[in-house]
């Protein structure tokens, strides 16, 4: 697994390197991606590489945003220190906090595993890790499950809220990579941006103010159109 000394040296790359070096980097991190696809760690190396170009628009509609504004005041964090996950596992079946909680014990996955990539800018690091840490939370909103389809839908519908060129080349390299293993993968890829592109602009909404409410409310909220 990626170390968080690459982390910072995919940074490094990302604030002062040439396009090549972030192109290269970038590219190790996918080749690893595609011998573990288990290795999800490579998916945010890839962004810290990859992005640099496009952060800047990104970030414009982000802050723009009253949720945005508010998340860049108060920077929250999603993980075992900040969150009361026995609380959200103790609400109600039918809420957000409980199909979240759900999602990460049933998966094994640890909230904890995403925290500020090091290396960058404080304001950006923010970002980076807001983005990080809602990806669980995407897939219980969306239903994407975790394994390889699952992931590289996902990574269909972030291109489409994101526009970032690493959600794009996973969720190309990806159908491709394993479209003949896994059968209407491509097609569940592009359904998934359609997705992505009908719902609305996620990054900057204050999850934690929806915990206790119901799921399915909130994926009506947000335009959220999960598969089956």
């Amino acid at each position: 697994m990626e170390t968080r000394t690459d982390e910072a040296r995919a940074a490094e790359v990302a604030l002062g390197g040439s396009r090549w070096a972030r192109v290269a980097t970038g590219a190790r991190a996918l080749g690893r991606l595609a011998r573990d696809p288990d290795d999800t760690r490579q998916v945010f190396v890839m962004g810290l590489a990859l992005n640099s170009e496009r952060f800047p628009e990104f970030f414009a509609r982000f802050a723009a945003t009253e949720g945005g504004a508010r998340l860049l005041r108060e920077r929250p964090s999603i993980d075992s220190k900040s969150v009361d996950f026995a609380g959200l596992r103790a609400l109600p079946a039918n809420t957000l906090g409980h199909a979240y909680a759900g999602y990460l014990d049933r998966n094994g996955l640890d909230p904890d595993l995403f925290q500020t990539p090091p290396g960058l800018p404080e304001i950006p690091a923010f970002v980076a890790r807001r983005l990080r840490q809602v990806h669980d939370l995407w897939h219980t909103l969306t239903g994407y499950a975790p394994d390889v389809a699952g992931e590289v839908a996902l990574q269909g519908f972030t291109y489409a809220q994101t526009g970032m060129p690493s959600a794009l080349l996973i969720a190309s390299l990806g159908s491709l990579r394993w479209g003949l293993a896994t059968r209407g993968l491509v097609a569940k890829t592009l359904d998934a941006y359609e997705r992505g592109k009908e719902a609305d602009f996620l990054p900057p909404v204050v999850w934690e103010d929806h915990w206790a409410e119901d799921l399915a409310e909130v994926r009506r909220r947000y335009r959220i159109r999960p598969v089956a």
